[in-house]
């Protein structure tokens, strides 16, 4: 009796143990809540609900609907998928650097994805940017295994 009661504590932390690991692949879809204000000569805000379906594989996080890479370096701390990333995406005349943070309580799981961008012209992200943007999401995630 004494060693099943063992078997089952030590299996007991073991589970609690992996679970506050961060999984090597996850699928999520997530919903909730955007609110975004654009500086451009003028401000302009904008709130509506986001649909997005997330991939978490080896410790990035990307949005399956564009490739945008929404976290890089992931961690899990205190049940808490974290993420963050810095991209400069160039375009013909122009180059966007985006900054983005991205925590899924796992738990809960309630995202929170800050998203901030700066327009710069030309083909370095130098000088004064033409448009920032900043964005909040925050929704509830549904994934394809037990979260």
């Amino acid at each position: 009796m004494f060693f099943r009661a063992l078997i089952t504590a030590q299996l007991v932390s073991f589970t609690a143990f992996a679970a506050d690991e961060l999984p090597k692949e996850l699928l999520l879809h997530c919903e909730g809540k955007m609110n975004a204000v654009m500086d451009v000569p003028k401000s302009e805000s904008r709130s509506a609900t986001f649909r997005l379906n997330l991939r978490l594989k080896d410790g990035s996080l990307i949005d399956t609907q564009t490739s945008v890479v929404e976290g890089e370096e992931c961690v899990q701390d205190n049940s808490e998928i974290k993420c963050q990333a810095t991209k400069l995406y160039p375009l013909p005349n122009s180059v966007i650097k985006r900054h983005s943070t991205v925590v899924i309580n796992r738990s809960t799981r309630v995202l929170t994805l800050w998203l901030e961008s700066w327009d710069y012209q030309g083909n370095e992200a130098s000088g004064t940017p033409t448009a920032h943007m900043r964005v909040l999401r925050t929704g509830l995630c549904r994934d394809n295994a037990v979260f």
